[in-house]
């Protein structure tokens, strides 16, 4: 097995696994995911495709290819573990391992370990019981770790993980995963905007042989959101919920493009310079929240963005370089507390002005900024509704693209009706629906008829000074 060890680590396919009379030969899917050497690697998709198996074989092979291995399986609690531990020891020969039932290890004949798990006593209970499991998870130096069904753990246990990875009995150290699609951080990890060392590989129902047909037809059977989630294993943010602001028909006109970069700002159409542009800013500390600049074309296209978590004093100079690049456009940016503090920096640029009645003197005053409230909110969703209606924005940004899609109505104060769905983000959604407000496809065909009509207008006097 040492031998088949170094083999696999310089790059040899393990394609099946056979134990007695038992063999099982890997899907596409489950084979990619056992030869994966990605420093975090997630397998994912519908009910009964197999992703569990996979994930205790690869474990099993990492113990018996590397002597010495110090192997953590995870699941929220324990106690489901154990009622997972006869599919495992099905995939083992019984004279490779002894199980400490009390310490929860399984200790293979090499000196290979697997830890039995249950994460809850690091997410779950008073702060107190958390910190005494922080400090046990301190203490492991792990080669590898697997967590069963990740969607119920929280990214704070993930993260910990990850730091007790440092054991060198394996030429890689890494941590594998399953989910079913879901709603939660790891969507964005592995996903939308995948870090570093991650890979997610995809599975369905249909790719496991050994389903009866008659289970699958019943699973066919059901609503079109659920078997593309549970069926087919598809993981995009419009299936996960049924109460998106807006319609998926709409969202899914738009194409994603890959922008230019420019002062750390992305940019999808250079500036023309007869064309007026609108920008709408999502202001934030920096601190949880990014920060969101859109730029929007009066054709509307969205033509350029920023995102990223920034001061605001480096936020206004992202604001002057995009207003100064696209012909000093409109800046509608929110007035939020941090808006407050850009304000003091662009005040002096053309500001968007809200109107304000005093009733002490019974007169309207204009202040800067865009106030969000309910029914400002409201205002601003109903107008980028009726456009996608007229099928007039046009989004070329991936990440923008994906905020819709996890745009949902709530009943959260905070979000005021409508905000992301938890572990995702709006600020993108919110800076564009501003950079949109007050535009409409009819104020810009009045705009072509007026530039038309100033044309001909001027190419008819030019014609007629020939003759003077």
């Amino acid at each position: 097995m040492t031998d088949l060890g170094k083999q696999w680590a310089d790059g040899y396919d393990i394609e099946e696994y056979s134990i007695g009379d038992k063999k099982i030969v890997f899907t596409p899917q489950q084979k990619r995911f056992v030869n994966s050497k990605a420093r975090f690697s997630l397998i994912y998709g519908g009910f009964g495709s197999g992703k569990t198996t996979i994930l205790f074989i690869k474990m099993i092979l990492q113990s018996l290819c590397y002597p010495d291995n110090y192997i953590l399986l995870g699941r929220k609690h324990v106690s489901t573990i154990e009622a997972l531990l006869p599919d495992l020891f099905g995939l083992l020969l019984k004279k490779w391992y002894h199980y400490h039932v009390k310490q929860g290890i399984i200790e293979f004949f090499n000196g290979s370990k697997i830890l039995l798990y249950g994460l809850d006593s690091l997410q779950d209970g008073n702060m107190s019981d958390i910190k005494k499991a922080q400090q046990k998870i301190k203490g492991l130096n792990l080669s590898a770790y697997y967590i069963d069904q990740l969607e119920e753990i929280e990214f704070g246990v993930f993260e910990a993980l990850n730091a007790r990875l440092r054991r060198k009995s394996m030429p890689y150290r890494q941590g594998n995963m399953n989910t079913n699609p879901a709603n939660f951080w790891a969507y964005d990890y592995f996903m939308a905007n995948p870090a570093k060392g991650t890979e997610a590989i995809k599975c369905s129902m249909l790719d496991n042989p050994e389903l009866p047909q008659d289970y699958i037809d019943e699973q066919l059977s059901k609503d079109k959101r659920y078997v593309q989630r549970y069926v087919y294993g598809n993981w995009t943010p419009n299936i996960l919920t049924d109460k998106c602001v807006f319609a998926e028909e709409h969202l899914d006109k738009f194409k994603a493009l890959e922008p230019e970069k420019e002062e750390g700002c992305e940019i999808f159409e250079q500036p023309e310079p007869n064309r007026k542009y609108r920008m709408g800013v999502d202001p934030s500390e920096g601190i949880v929240d990014p920060s969101s600049i859109s730029v929007v074309s009066e054709d509307g296209h969205k033509i350029a963005k920023f995102n990223g978590k920034i001061p605001i004093h480096a936020l206004g100079a992202k604001v002057k370089f995009l207003y100064y690049k696209y012909n000093e456009p409109l800046i509608i940016p929110e007035a939020n507390a941090a808006g407050q503090a850009l304000l003091l920096q662009i005040r002096d640029l053309k500001v968007f002005e809200r109107k304000i009645q005093d009733e002490k003197y019974d007169k309207d005053t204009r202040k800067q900024g865009w106030k969000m409230s309910w029914s400002s909110k409201k205002a601003l969703i109903e107008h980028f509704q009726q456009l996608l209606s007229k099928g007039f924005p046009k989004i070329y940004d991936k990440k923008t693209i994906n905020e819709f899609k996890t745009f949902i109505w709530t009943d959260s104060a905070k979000q005021k009706g409508a905000g992301a769905q938890r572990n995702f983000h709006d600020d993108d959604v919110i800076s564009t629906l501003l950079a949109y407000w007050e535009l409409s496809p009819d104020s810009q065909k009045k705009r072509d008829i007026k530039y038309y009509k100033n044309t001909q207008a001027a190419l008819k006097n030019k014609y007629v000074m020939q003759y003077i």
